[in-house]
């Protein structure tokens, strides 16, 4: 691809702006009631310990659905999908603001919507990304990662605030609004044009066939060295990272730090990866992958070094601001180079391997943090998650699979 087409925006290409607008409406669908739910939850229960179970009980149904979920997505056409998702979405969220102000809305019946949610959004949530790799191709793969992941600190940043105070104008207007960005999703996505995909027209619909195609797709993904490298480089980053953002929050509000100032934190960081994304989508094609994941990592895990002086509100935001910053990059060139690589009817499996297993990584750091803080203190800690988060960077550099990726001009000439 030339320079010139490279340099051509993403919404100029034809099914762009429509992937774009149902994959944004669904992620503002999900941010405005997602600080809500908790709430909801107390409230209707009228105990902390049933909220806890409830919010427990929400993250299991989409890790089990997100397993299948991945060879559902690449059996299927992803169209059809998105059209699923965003219109069973839209009606359980207006089912729900509809009981609600009506006076109808139990817990029993709150819990059930909710599952039923995170059910479909686990075992579809993975389609839109599959999609993508069809509507921009693999060259450009990496340029709407980056563009991705600026909106995706956006929505997130506004989606609680807004969320927040529509609930305080009127309880059920968060589920109304989910399920008006719901539909739009579903507008959105009745104007999608993806090319045909013979396989799903091909696939046997039967139990045999599926529990084939998902073992199969597991398969191929660990036997991609690169792939199970970057996964464990990831993940133990992932594991530093997750815990230090929990012990961080544990010492403020163990220190007396106002619920606003911690919130705010959030927004900084918002804003941060927000304005790194505008620095990746600009260089993410001339940056060599392999060089660019090793100090990009390497810098995330210097930001944490103010807090080894200072756990003070001004070192928070410092660091997070400087771990903030290169997180678009970072996840363009990995995921931009994963996903351009991986064939369509891959995927779905994957997304869904490689989350899954990120996300077995991060699973236990928030209690990592609870029970070590009080032992060795809060610098202590962070000195320790440091010396994690250098270890993934002493891996990554050590790792010649990982050190050889070039810039995604040269993507063509790697395997994966």
């Amino acid at each position: 691809m030339t320079d010139g087409a490279r340099d051509e925006s993403l919404f100029r290409m034809p099914n762009y702006p429509a992937w774009f607008g149902a994959d944004t409406a669904l992620l503002c669908g999900s941010a405005v009631h997602w600080i809500v739910i908790s709430l909801m939850a107390y409230e209707l229960s009228g105990s902390v310990t049933m909220a806890g179970w409830f919010s427990t009980a929400r993250g299991v149904m989409s890790v089990i659905t997100q397993v299948v979920g991945g060879a559902f997505v690449d059996r299927h056409d992803h169209r059809t999908l998105l059209l699923v998702q965003s219109g069973v979405c839209g009606l359980l969220w207006l089912t729900m603001g509809m009981l609600y102000a009506t006076g109808r809305l139990t817990f029993t019946l709150f819990m059930v919507l909710c599952l039923s949610s995170s059910a479909v959004f686990g075992l579809l949530d993975g389609t839109s990304n599959a999609a993508l790799i069809t509507v921009v191709g693999p060259e450009r793969y990496a340029q709407a990662e980056s563009l991705n992941q600026g909106r995706d600190a956006a929505v997130r940043m506004s989606g609680s605030p807004l969320g927040a105070t529509l609930f305080g104008l009127w309880n059920p207007a968060p589920f109304f609004a989910s399920a008006f960005c719901d539909l739009v999703a579903f507008a959105c996505s009745l104007t999608l044009s993806l090319p045909d995909r013979p396989e799903v027209r091909q696939a046997e619909h039967t139990v045999s066939s599926f529990v084939r195609d998902l073992v199969e797709g597991w398969r191929w993904v660990f036997a991609s060295k690169t792939i199970v490298n970057a996964v464990i480089i990831m993940g133990l980053f992932e594991f530093g990272g997750f815990a230090m953002r929990q012990a961080i929050n544990l010492q403020m509000v163990s220190s007396g730090v106002d619920a606003l100032l911690i919130s705010l934190i959030n927004v900084i960081s918002g804003v941060a990866t927000l304005a790194g994304s505008l620095v990746s989508s600009r260089v993410c094609d001339r940056v060599p992958v392999g060089r660019g994941v090793i100090g990009i990592l390497a810098f995330m895990a210097l930001g944490y070094a103010p807090l080894v002086f200072s756990s003070a509100y001004g070192s928070v935001v410092l660091s997070s601001i400087l771990t903030s910053l290169p997180m678009p990059l970072f996840g363009a060139l990995v995921n931009g180079f994963v996903f351009s690589k991986t064939p369509v009817d891959r995927q779905g499996r994957t997304r869904a391997a490689v989350m899954t297993a990120i996300m077995f990584f991060g699973s236990g750091s928030g209690a990592l943090a609870g029970e070590l803080l009080p032992r060795i203190g809060f610098t202590g800690f962070v000195v320790a998650m440091m010396a994690l988060v250098l270890c993934s960077v002493v891996l990554a550099a050590l790792n010649p699979r990982i050190r050889a990726i070039p810039s995604s001009p040269h993507w063509a000439e790697v395997e994966l």
